[in-house]
Formats: C-alpha cells, sequence, structure tokens
C-alpha cells in the first residue's frame, strides 16, 4: 500500500514566509501541489504567497502554531481554500542563543511551546483531519543537528528538536497503519537570511562552523527542500519514522580534530614491526 499520495496534492508549510519554509513552500508549488502558506508574520506571509503565485495555487494563513484555536483554524482554511491535504511540514521556529545559568523559564517556554507544542498541534489536528476523511499522505519535520548533539547557549532549542525526533517516530508508529507517514529533516547550518541578520552568530563562528563539514560550505535551503520533496513523495513510500541528517556530512565527526594526518605516509623505520 502506498503511504503518500500520487499526483498533486495540498501542502500546509509552517514558517513559510522565509528562509528554509518559503523554499520548502516554492518546491512543492513548482511540482504541481497547492500551498497553505503559514506563518504568524501574516504580511510577510502574504507578501510570499503573492510572489510565488505564478507557480501554482497558494494561500497564506496567519498561524502561530503554538496556539491550539490558530492551529484549528489553519487547518479548516486550508481544507476550505485548497481542499484536501496530503503534506504537512513543520518548520516553524525561532532562535535562542543563551546559557542556561542566563535563560528565563519564559524564553524556555516559548522555544517549546513554537517547537515542540506547535508541531504537536499542527501534526494532531492534520492527522485528524486526515483520518476523518480516510486520506492518505505525509508528515514531515524540520529538527536539526543539534537534536543530537549538545550545544552551548542551545539548551532551549536542542531540547525542543530532540522531542520532535521522538515525537515524529510515535506519529510513525501511530499513523501509519492508516498510510499516514511521520519523518524528519535535521539540517545543518543553513545560509538563509535570518542566520546571516542574527549578530550573535558571527562569521568566526560560521568559519569554524564550516571546518567542521566534509562538504566544505554552508547549506542552501533548496537543498533542505529537495530533501523535503522525497520524503514527502511516493519515492519515499516506504520511509516513515526516520530523521535525516541533511547537514554535508557535518554529523559524521570532528573533521577538525584529525589534523593534516597522512594515513598513506610511509612509515618511519622505527616504527614499523619485525
Amino acid at each position: 500500500m502506498s503511504t503518500s499520495a500520487a499526483g498533486p496534492g495540498v501542502a500546509i508549510v509552517t514558517g513559510a514566509a522565509t528562509g528554509i519554509g518559503r523554499s520548502i513552500a516554492e518546491e512543492f508549488l513548482r511540482r504541481g501541489d497547492a500551498v497553505a502558506i503559514a506563518d504568524i508574520n501574516v504580511g510577510l506571509a502574504e507578501q510570499t504567497a503573492s510572489e510565488l503565485s505564478t507557480l501554482g495555487r497558494c494561500v497564506a494563513i496567519e498561524t502561530d502554531v503554538s496556539n491550539e484555536t490558530s492551529v484549528v483554524e489553519l487547518v479548516h482554511r486550508t481544507r476550505e481554500e485548497l481542499g484536501g491535504m496530503t503534506y504537512l511540514v513543520n518548520c516553524a521556529g525561532i532562535y535562542l542563543h543563551k546559557l542556561v545559568v542566563d535563560t528565563e523559564l519564559a524564553e524556555w517556554e516559548r522555544q517549546l511551546d513554537v517547537q515542540l507544542t506547535g508541531p504537536f498541534l499542527t501534526s494532531r489536528e492534520f492527522a485528524r483531519d486526515m483520518l476523518r476523511h480516510d486520506a492518505q499522505g505525509a508528515i514531515l519535520n524540520i529538527v536539526s543537528v543539534a537534536a543530537r548533539m549538545g550545544r552551548v547557549k542551545g539548551s532551549a532549542h536542542s531540547a525542543s528538536k530532540a522531542g520532535l525526533i521522538l515525537l515524529t517516530q510515535t506519529l510513525a508508529m501511530e499513523l501509519g497503519p492508516y498510510g499516514i507517514r511521520a519523518n524528519a529533516i535535521a539540517p545543518g547550518l543553513i545560509d538563509t537570511e535570518s542566520q546571516r541578520a542574527e549578530e550573535v552568530i558571527s562569521s568566526v563562528y560560521k568559519q569554524a562552523y564550516v571546518k567542521e563539514i566534509p562538504l566544505g560550505r554552508l547549506g542552501e535551503p533548496s537543498e533542505i527542500a529537495d530533501a523535503t520533496i522525497f520524503l514527502c513523495s511516493d519515492k519515499a513510500r516506504w520511509i516513515t519514522g526516520h530523521t535525516l541528517f541533511v547537514d554535508g556530512g557535518f554529523m559524521s565527526g570532528n573533521l577538525s580534530l584529525q589534523g593534516n594526518q597522512d594515513f598513506f605516509a610511509e612509515i618511519p623505520d622505527h616504527q614499523k614491526q619485525t
């Protein structure tokens, strides 16, 4: 049994007004799907929808993913304006760079509200609608390499993304019997406008980060979008509960610790076994 729709469908993409979310929305449109561009910044969402409308049917929907009423309305409006849903991509996110001892409770809670409770609410309402209409499709959660490794000044971000991986796996188990798949993508550092605008992410940090990437560069939003389209497509029909790291090899190991060792250099005579 196929567990993703064949042919054009309808996708909800949260956080789709800019950056990775916008790139994902654009790729869905390019392949013929209709897209609900969900974002808390409705003005920017409307601008994005206007710019992308030449590619296909899309609508901007003001959405606070941490608000239950707002999420219920998102799903209702998507079905009403675009038709039966097929895909949900949870991409909405926020940044916080603070040491644990400097993090206020409200800041911690806001990270979890947007990056864990938000995907829970959207996935729940999407799944409820899909089950009511006996529909098949896919959920894709954007997590982070930070979900699998500690990061200084990243406690709330890492915790929320790690929780989202386990939510993804639970969704895969619970919804798989109904033909709904759930996967996650963990991007490395992606070159987006929001990242470039963050003064706390200095050029020195980025240079150090690139030294840890075997492919030697930051990622592009389009590369996350390509992976998203694959996991939401019928080509990934037997993949569920999986987290795909799209990171240029960042999670392969500590590249900078390898030094300049030449593993094929001639072994000095005094080290040779006799």
